[in-house]
């Protein structure tokens, strides 16, 4: 293990101190005694009655947690209960370090010691925990902590002191999304979590998935300093720490200085596009900071669409729309455009490949048909990696992803659906510049058991579409894309191209917000990818 590691750990964590005071629980002399009675030979007789206590609160903890977990509660409801719970492990483990100390294995043994650091590690008092890390770095030492679990605990104190995570264990909730923290050098993530015996970093993203039942994206922002006051309101989770305020994104740059943006402009009460517009109607900002437009351009320009259909069992009365819809885009486009087709369930197949003859595409048509499983976010990275060509500057490229979004990974059963997390596929989205437009398939139906999946679902579809500059639409019968395929055609065919360089010229990996807006014209709505990493 990484002495030296833990040894910076605790130089570093050891004086943060939260911004407004908590509630101590240990006194000065109190914890002075428990680091010496840490450090020292481990001679207490056996303590059955404690080890007892200690593991029943543990269950009680995990039986809150696990309860909370299985509600169909909000976002707020949620970090409540699961605060209140962590204030009660607070609450009953203070008398116990009080009376005894922190429990050795000689005391209650290593599952007692275990029960004790859980509890700890999902309490309210983050003051608790600063000051009891030179006590668990002793005991991990001498194997009494599992190193998986004390670099949770490093994870999370690192946080509270408003650095990067090592690990990679630490997330939160917003809006119905589990959000990553950033982490500190993250090529090298799955090197530590090897020394600290724990599963590569995507491994891990998948089970908390399949536990939390939600979707799980990044934020690459730094976490900022948190206050004794915040971290009893947002803490949330099991191994969830404050909520996330910002959202994050990738445009595309066309070299090392100029950021490029396409920007369709919409007008929401006439249903169309505008298309009149000139450089002086444009305001870019960057993370707050009005930049200079350098270059723009308004141009009609052909695309590369290829749709991807869901033909996995949950959508077998859908196929009818699916082939007339996919007809109808067929059709919709221009001479110039190239169109392929992918169709996916268990598996993922390429029906038609990128191509300009209307003939061959509508023939493959015929050919949309099976079902299976469901692993919507590995046939969208298919997509990305394998169907598109290299990228040119004299094409867009779009996928309509035609699904329910109901992918298997979030049904909380192993080893189904997606290998790839939703939050790779999030970051593979975000570093590319094809814009996603889900068509949502509507086949939820009345069974209250798959709600949460499909509103998932419906979650993770809007993201994608949100962070790519694309649309996001509904479908339950062939009637409601009346007027999509021209709209969708439009839309990727006539954009605005704006370049600047940023008054930020640093190439340092940050996230930068984007924002553009149209002057003295609040009735249009831009639509752009609203931020990038500096890289």
């Amino acid at each position: 293990m990484r002495w030296i590691l833990l040894a910076s750990v605790v130089l570093t964590l050891a004086g943060v101190t939260p911004a407004r005071a908590q509630t101590k629980c240990l006194t000065d002399d109190e914890l002075k005694r428990i680091i010496a009675q840490a450090n020292a030979p481990q001679r207490e007789s056996f303590n059955q009655e404690l080890q007892t206590k200690l593991l029943k609160l543990k269950e009680k903890s995990q039986k809150r947690f696990n309860e909370t977990i299985a509600e169909k509660k909000s976002d707020e409801v949620l970090k409540k209960r699961m605060r209140e719970s962590r204030e009660k492990n607070s609450a009953e483990l203070c008398p116990i370090l009080k009376q005894y100390g922190w429990p050795s294995a000689a005391l209650v043994g290593l599952d007692g010691v275990e029960a004790a650091f859980s509890i700890l590690k999902n309490s309210a008092s983050l003051d608790m925990q600063r000051q009891l890390m030179p006590v668990i770095v002793a005991a991990t030492q001498r194997g009494e902590i599992d190193r998986g679990d004390f670099a949770g605990y490093v994870d999370r104190l690192r946080l509270s002191a408003g650095l990067k995570q090592l690990f990679g264990t630490q997330a939160s909730i917003r809006d119905g999304f589990l959000v990553l923290y950033p982490i500190e050098a993250e090529s090298l993530v799955d090197a530590r979590r090897r020394e600290f015996h724990l599963a590569p970093l995507s491994e891990y993203l998948r089970n908390l998935q399949r536990t939390y039942r939600m979707p799980l994206i990044r934020s690459p922002e730094r976490p900022v300093l948190i206050t004794a006051n915040q971290s009893r309101q947002n803490n949330a989770g099991s191994d969830l720490l404050t909520e996330v305020t910002n959202d994050d994104v990738d445009v595309v740059r066309v070299d090392t200085s100029l950021v490029n943006l396409d920007v369709s402009v919409y007008n929401p009460k006439l249903r169309t596009h505008v298309t009149d517009l000139e450089q002086k109607d444009f305001k870019v900002i960057e993370d707050g900071h009005e930049e200079t437009i350098s270059f723009f351009s308004a141009t009609h320009v052909p695309f590369d669409l290829v749709l991807v259909l869901d033909l996995s069992g949950s959508t077998q009365n859908k196929r009818d729309l699916t082939r007339k819809s996919t007809q109808h885009f067929i059709e919709a486009a221009r001479p110039a455009d190239r169109l392929a087709i992918v169709t996916f369930s268990d598996d993922i197949n390429v029906v038609a490949p990128l191509t300009q003859d209307r003939a061959k595409l509508i023939n493959s048509v015929q050919n949309i048909d099976g079902q299976g499983g469901s692993r919507v976010w590995d046939a969208l990275k298919f997509t990305l990696d394998k169907v598109f060509g290299p990228k040119t500057t004299d094409r867009r490229r779009a996928v309509v992803f035609m699904t329910d979004g109901a992918d298997n990974a979030l049904s909380g059963w192993a080893n189904v659906g997606s290998a790839i997390s939703f939050a790779d596929l999030l970051e593979a989205v975000r570093r590319t510049d094809v814009l996603i437009v889900p068509i949502y398939l509507d086949t939820e139906g009345g069974d209250p058991f798959s709600h949460r999946i499909y509103e998932n679902a419906r979650k993770t579809l809007a993201r994608l579409a949100e962070e790519s500059g694309g649309l996001y639409y509904k479908a339950k019968k062939i009637g409601d894309l009346n007027g999509v395929y021209e709209q969708v055609i439009d839309d990727l065919g006539k954009i605005y191209s704006l370049g600047y360089k940023p008054t930020n010229a640093l190439h340092d990996g940050s996230w930068r917000a984007v924002n553009v807006q149209i002057v003295n014209r609040p009735e249009l709505m831009p639509r752009v990818r609203p931020g990038y990493y500096a890289k």
